[in-house]
């Protein structure tokens, strides 16, 4: 499924808040894509594991902005702003309240915290109905966006800012230079594709499962056992290559933006799961806080369908039953355009899962 029909949304009729503000309101048409849900466990007699409470939280981190960029872009067309000066999403600083549900829509209110010239932001809540949609597997009909809404489940602070020229440049050196014997070991579409939960567990029970319908990007994981084996947690990496599934049109410079920050979210604190040594015996992991931003100018977070994008990961921190995770977005050719820091809980099991004696 291509980002266009992923991340569609429908607006709906304005509200006003309890403040007294006027709310952009939009819905979401297509059901969230649910991580581990297509893995056949029963086949393996593991079918009383529960994968997930909900929702890959990567499409309503990236549906929430973007509805908070059409609202500005349909400002910024009323104005006439030329369309290599408009606006672009800078920042997405977002909390998870509640877990998402694939079987019925988003409903994101959005309104305006400030507007200025050069720089703006948005508020965005987002809530679901109460009760499966009448038509679960998708997609939603408007009559979803009626029904009486459960508890919030997202809510984020989005920036957005003007392209600006830059003094300077400064960054790091790129994976594709401090990683280039692993990298160019092989072309980039024969690494593995990344798994659909990326626990140690089910990678074991299904290790050619692939990503499955898992929509919009490409993803393919570095194999960087090696370079991890002797490292402490904090100093070990993952790469994560990839690419849109279908072309994005150039000129939606925001839908663009968005797809890195679904694509940062995926496998993140399971993948620190298993540095913890949990992944054969993981209870719970969960994200609580996830800050994107942009460095660049939107023009070059585009995701062109012919170069592979590098997402570089690393955990520094895990305390109180909480771990951190920072994630870079590097372009093909080796520019640092986005980072994103997380936060969220990671605990063990307390006692050992049964289903480990199968492996």
């Amino acid at each position: 499924m291509s980002a266009q029909e992923a991340l569609e949304l429908i607006p709906l009729p304005d509200a006003t808040s309890t403040n007294g503000r006027r709310e952009k309101r939009f819905m979401s048409r297509q059901p969230a894509w649910v991580p581990g849900k297509e893995l056949p466990m029963d086949s393996v007699g593991l079918g009383h594991i529960k994968m997930t409470r909900g929702a890959f939280g990567g499409v309503v981190y990236a549906m929430a902005p973007l509805a908070a960029a059409r609202t500005v872009e349909e400002e910024e067309t009323e104005r006439g702003t030329d369309m290599g000066n408009k606006l672009g999403i800078h920042s997405i600083q977002g909390v998870f309240t509640n877990p998402g549900l694939g079987d019925r829509p988003f409903i994101f209110n959005v309104s305006e915290v400030s507007s200025s010239r050069a720089f703006s932001t948005r508020s965005v809540n987002v809530y679901q109905p109460a009760e499966p949609s009448s038509n679960p597997t998708g997609p939603f009909p408007i009559s979803d966006a009626s029904a009486p809404l459960g508890n919030n489940c997202f809510s984020c602070i989005v920036t957005f800012k003007r392209p600006s020229p830059s003094p300077a440049d400064v960054q790091n050196l790129p994976p594709q230079e401090r990683y280039a014997d692993i990298l160019s070991s092989r072309p980039p579409s024969e690494w593995p594709g990344c798994p659909q939960a990326d626990i140690d567990i089910i990678t074991a029970l299904f290790p050619d499962a692939g990503q499955g319908a898992f929509p919009m990007l490409e993803m393919r994981k570095v194999d960087m056992t090696e370079y991890n084996a002797d490292k402490p947690v904090p100093d070990r990496r993952e790469l994560i290559l990839y690419r849109p599934l279908k072309p994005i049109p150039r000129e939606d410079l925001n839908m663009h933006i968005v797809c890195h920050a679904f694509e940062a979210d995926r496998n993140g604190l399971i993948m620190q799961s298993n540095h913890l040594g949990y992944g054969y015996n993981l209870g719970v992991a969960a994200t609580l806080s996830f800050s994107f931003y942009i460095h660049t100018n939107p023009e070059e977070a585009v995701i062109e369908d012919d170069g592979w994008w590098v997402q570089e990961v690393y955990w520094p921190r895990y305390v109180s039953g909480r771990g951190s995770m920072i994630t870079l977005a590097w372009s093909p050719e080796g520019k640092h355009v986005a980072t994103g820091y997380q936060d969220g809980i990671i605990f063990p099991m307390q006692t050992e899962r049964p289903e480990m004696a199968k492996l």
